[in-house]
């Protein structure tokens, strides 16, 4: 059996990230251009707490707290990610560690770590304000000034979209084996971060004050738009989730 680049020989040097990024093309200047000021976004005006606002009807009010619940395995996986609702942020470090005055070192470094803790596709870049939720969904506030952003994706499994007819209701544990897996990821690098001496919090699907899209679209380029109104990878098409 023909062995993987990465595994042929353990004292060799490897790419850093699984998937071929060098492929993707980079440019100085964004080809996409943001004319004027981007308003921040109200976390209550998302579409889930809208359903369960009653904005689309009764029956969706009804339907969305047990989509999830509905199929045994989704549920558990859901249950999994709550676990990591609190532990998004902490006690930092009273003393910084000697960290490299290398930007590129300490990138590769936490892409390193991501990846060890299982990561699919690590980015990093910096936060947009208008990325910041401007009120979470219970109303309050939101005033984060963190200046990175370190964004961890992870494969849906592309395998099962080929054993499902999309009537069977996987599509829910596809979301939340990354919903959980993302969770947990994130909350130990944020740990991590903040042991070395710097602020770092978590985002997650349980517990994140953050807006996916422009973390993942233009900043990090790991995704593009689609024709119609999803968000591609370059690798994976739609098949992923991710915490930010």
């Amino acid at each position: 059996m023909a062995k993987s680049r990465i595994h042929s020989n353990p004292h060799s040097t490897r790419d850093l990230d699984p998937f071929p990024m060098y492929r993707l093309k980079r440019v100085d200047v964004p080809t996409t251009e943001i004319v004027g000021d981007v308003q921040r976004v109200d976390e209550r005006e998302s579409g889930f707490n809208r359903a369960y606002r009653g904005d689309f009807g009764e029956k969706v009010v009804r339907e969305r707290p047990r989509f999830v619940q509905k199929h045994p395995i989704s549920a558990t996986l859901a249950e999994m990610a709550v676990h990591m609702r609190d532990p998004v942020d902490g006690r930092i470090a009273e003393e910084k560690a000697p960290l490299p005055d290398d930007p590129a070192s300490i990138t590769r470094h936490i892409k390193e770590l991501a990846y060890f803790l299982r990561s699919d596709l690590v980015g990093i870049c910096e936060l947009p304000k208008f990325a910041v939720y401007s009120h979470d969904q219970f109303g309050n506030e939101i005033d984060l000034d963190h200046k990175y952003a370190i964004c961890v994706l992870i494969d849906q499994d592309y395998k099962t979209y080929h054993g499902t007819t999309g009537r069977g209701w996987i599509s829910n544990a596809q979301s939340f084996i990354s919903y959980s897996v993302t969770a947990w990821i994130s909350v130990a690098l944020a740990a991590y971060i903040r042991r070395l001496g710097y602020p770092a919090r978590a985002h997650h699907a349980r517990n994140y004050q953050v807006v996916v899209p422009p973390i993942y679209f233009m900043p990090v380029s790991v995704k593009c738009a689609g024709s119609e109104g999803w968000f591609l990878t370059r690798f994976w098409a739609p098949g992923l989730r991710q915490p930010w």
